[in-house]
């Protein structure tokens, strides 16, 4: 079911399960979270968000229905891109280009809207815009007839993996601090839920526009903790975002605040500069951990939790099952719980709850700790029901 965000519609928000003293902790140093108990109380946001544009992001199940409504909603914006993803209408990227590159691009009929280098990961991305109206099959036909031995890709959108907003639980907790990341929409950090935790955001000129999806998978991420949490915000209020470049720009300001664990609870397709962006963060010794997506057990690999080295999460219900939507294959880390409330449920709020714990264990990076993630989960990890699980269920209690 979409979630329509109205001023009133956004006033409603699902928050994390309650946390009790004394927080237990697992085999492998992992804490423990508890259950939402029973008869919870509700709470809600203390802010509404504007839509006065109508460019809001709406937060629905999967990638597909979401990919389906932003073409219904927003064609002079989004395309779709040969790979049946979505883009941003007319726009590609080409890495790892040169100065002597750009007559050539120019000739095809495209323009070079910018050009991003980064030393550190020793990636040039190049955005490039076809001036000429061509379907995007043709565009990067030509494109890519124009810059032999170049990566060319359209610049695709990633879109949330979660559901939509309700009600729900003021959690509580008197876990040690925590520093981790969160690559998703904006957060309010006004919410009760995140009244111990220092926010500190990135990306929308300094504006906060806080949105539903990042706010209910930041309160899941923290989980009552005292903790920091840099958050990236990749739509700032539009109805459009999530693009490639920014989700890129997100990942590279993380590497650079040292982050051990970042959370990303968006899914999309498999894009060359994300998987080296991705490949980068491993090496330095960032954990990655990410939403498996809501596409059901038959739709391919979303990324970035497909890559190899990054930690997939697929979702279940109370009962340890996994959510029929929940994507399943053989990339799939370990399960956890996915379901926050009767409207709010899915892979994006199964993910924090396992970088939660990852986070709770190292302060900083360093090489080897997407290994190690591993092994620390399949010491946590219980038996799963489904085979499905990869190493098992990493259980709140």
């Amino acid at each position: 079911m979409r979630c329509l965000l109205s001023k009133l519609a956004c006033l409603l928000l699902v928050l994390a399960p309650a946390l009790p003293a004394g927080a237990q902790v697992l085999r492998g140093g992992i804490p423990a979270l508890p259950r939402v108990p029973a008869g919870a109380p509700v709470d809600t946001l203390n802010r509404a968000l504007s839509d006065t544009a109508g460019e809001v992001l709406t937060t629905v199940g999967s990638y597909r229905q979401q990919a389906e409504a932003l073409l219904r909603e927003a064609r002079p914006q989004v395309a779709r891109a040969p790979d049946g993803a979505i883009m941003r209408r007319a726009e590609y990227l080409a890495l790892d280009i040169d100065p002597a590159d750009h007559d050539a691009i120019r000739a095809a009929g495209f323009v070079i809207v910018r050009e991003d280098h980064d030393d550190e990961f020793g990636l040039t991305i190049a955005l490039l815009r076809d001036s000429r109206g061509r379907s995007s099959g043709r565009a990067l036909r030509v494109l890519r007839a124009a810059l032999p031995g170049r990566t060319i890709e359209p610049h695709h959108l990633f879109l949330p993996a979660g559901g939509n907003a309700g009600q729900a639980s003021e959690p509580t907790s008197t876990d040690a601090g925590l520093r981790v990341g969160l690559v998703d929409g904006g957060v309010d950090a006004t919410v009760p839920a995140l009244a111990r935790a220092r926010v500190v955001p990135h990306g929308c000129d300094g504006h906060s526009l806080p949105q539903p999806h990042g706010t209910q998978v930041a309160m899941r991420l923290i989980a009552g903790a005292s903790a920091t949490l840099l958050a990236a915000d990749l739509w700032c209020g539009r109805r459009v975002g999530g693009e490639t470049l920014a989700l890129v720009e997100a990942l590279r300001w993380m590497a650079q605040q040292r982050v051990a664990v970042i959370n990303i609870s968006l899914v999309g397709p498999d894009n060359a500069a994300l998987r080296q962006t991705v490949e980068a963060l491993l090496v330095r010794g960032q954990v990655v951990v990410a939403a498996a997506g809501n596409d059901g057990p038959a739709a391919p690999p979303r990324f970035p939790a497909a890559y190899p080295g990054v930690v997939a999460v697929a979702a279940l219900n109370a009962r340890g099952e996994l959510l029929p939507e929940s994507a399943v294959g053989k990339h799939i880390s370990v399960c956890a719980d996915g379901v926050v409330g009767p409207r709010m449920r899915g892979t994006s709020f199964a993910a924090p709850v396992v970088a939660h714990r990852l986070a709770a264990v190292w302060a900083a990076p360093a090489p080897g700790h997407s290994a190690e993630a591993m092994r620390l989960l399949a010491r946590a990890a219980r038996p799963a029901r489904s085979p499905r699980c990869g190493l098992g269920i990493i259980a709140p209690t």
